[in-house]
């Protein structure tokens, strides 16, 4: 729990949207068609749309600032990135502290997103300006 309340501190997470589309391709293709994960890896019930994870964020004092779709390849098993969010995708959240409130209308540097990999379904945070 501490390391929530950090403030000015980077939250990356990574996750799976709750679409049909993410559906038949996390569950159905992935787990069941491919194998490409055991049975049972995915729970429908645990996926998270964008909106609903922003919403949460945003009601425990974190500010998105970047929020951007994944794609993984099973051939190569390398992850991209694209502008839909409709399948997977990463979020860069940033905890309100001191200087969001001395600071209020100028805009906190921005991390590029792409710099870090992107691994579904983990989160983690990073004191602010060590990214």
């Amino acid at each position: 729990d501490k390391i929530l309340d950090c403030p000015e501190g980077s939250l990356f997470i990574t996750t799976i949207n709750k679409t049909q589309l993410s559906y038949v391709l996390g569950i159905v293709v992935a787990e069941k068609i491919m194998g490409i994960v055991p049975e049972g890896t995915h729970e429908w019930e645990k996926f998270v749309p964008p909106e609903e994870l922003e919403r949460l964020l945003e009601s425990n004092g974190f500010a998105v600032k970047t929020m951007s779709g994944m794609l993984y390849n099973p051939l190569s098993g390398s992850w991209s990135w694209m502008e839909s969010t409709g399948l997977n995708y990463a979020v860069h959240a940033v905890k309100a502290g001191a200087w969001a409130q001395s600071h209020a209308t100028d805009t906190p540097p921005e991390t590029d997103i792409q710099q870090h990999s992107a691994t579904a379904g983990t989160a983690g945070t990073v004191p602010h300006g060590t990214v």
